[in-house]
């Protein structure tokens, strides 16, 4: 009996950590979803997004580097341009020519590179703001 107790609590803890790690996630630019073809989805406690949708839906163009696997954003604020640039799977990233080490690195899953939200977003000089009750992250304009 404390066998099958012990299997089904054992069974209960692991799929309420997958639920957690199925939940959707659902990204806001100033209060306005994003639509994106393939779901964000949390990695490490990470928000991981697909890059090209979510650098469009900011303004910023998006260049992609087949034979090295980067992707590089470039972002005009205020007649200053911002570029950021992110190699799949290497944990160092660049803003403008500073590098930078990340938490997570970006990464191709159902062939999209996804890139890290708060990462990519506060280096092009906007605010996130995370609610961790409803998975909402909503980009704020400054």
């Amino acid at each position: 009996m404390k066998k099958l107790i012990s299997l089904i609590l054992g069974a209960g803890m692991m799929l309420s950590g997958i639920s957690a790690f199925a939940q959707d996630v659902t990204v806001l630019k100033n209060g306005n979803p994003i639509e994106f073809d393939v779901a964000p989805f949390i990695d490490n406690d990470r928000t991981l997004v697909p890059m090209r949708a979510v650098f469009e839906a900011v303004g910023a163009s998006v260049e992609w580097i087949e034979e090295t696997k980067t992707v590089m954003a470039v972002y005009e604020v205020e007649g200053e341009k911002r570029f950021v640039v992110l190699q799949i799977d290497n944990e160092s990233a660049f803003v403008n020519e500073e590098q930078v080490t990340l938490d997570i690195p970006a990464k191709i899953v159902s062939d999209r590179t996804f890139v890290p939200l708060r990462f990519v977003m506060e280096s092009l000089g906007y605010e996130i703001t995370w609610d961790g009750d409803t998975y909402t992250a909503n980009i704020v304009s400054e």
